[in-house]
């Protein structure tokens, strides 16, 4: 969340994507993706001024996923519904390559 705060604050103050790409390390695609929220919204560099705090509120209602991991870990819902199964071959010790649990050998 950090990161993204500062990416905006960056941005904010009228960095360009090239500054901002070799100074924070980003990929300028990326600073591209983060601020586009922002400029849909109307914000532009060197408009009114925003705290840190004001970012980071902007930054949780646009990306979520970034304050919450759970929304992030989008594979676990498909994994959940076999979690029984998976549970009970493990207790069985099966292995991955579908051979005999190590006991039966």
């Amino acid at each position: 969340m950090i990161d993204v705060t500062e990416i905006f604050q960056h941005w904010h103050a009228g960095r360009s994507l090239n500054e901002m790409s070799g100074s924070l390390g980003v990929d300028r695609k990326t600073i591209r993706k983060y601020v586009a929220p922002a400029v849909a919204a109307g914000i532009v560099p060197g408009g009114p001024a925003k705290s840190e705090r004001e970012w980071q509120d902007l930054v949780r209602g646009w990306f979520p996923e970034l304050s919450d991991a759970r929304l992030r870990q989008v594979t676990w819902p498909a994994i959940a519904v076999h979690h029984e199964y998976i549970v009970s071959q493990l207790k069985a010790q099966v292995r991955m390559t579908g051979g005999a649990p190590a006991a039966a050998r």
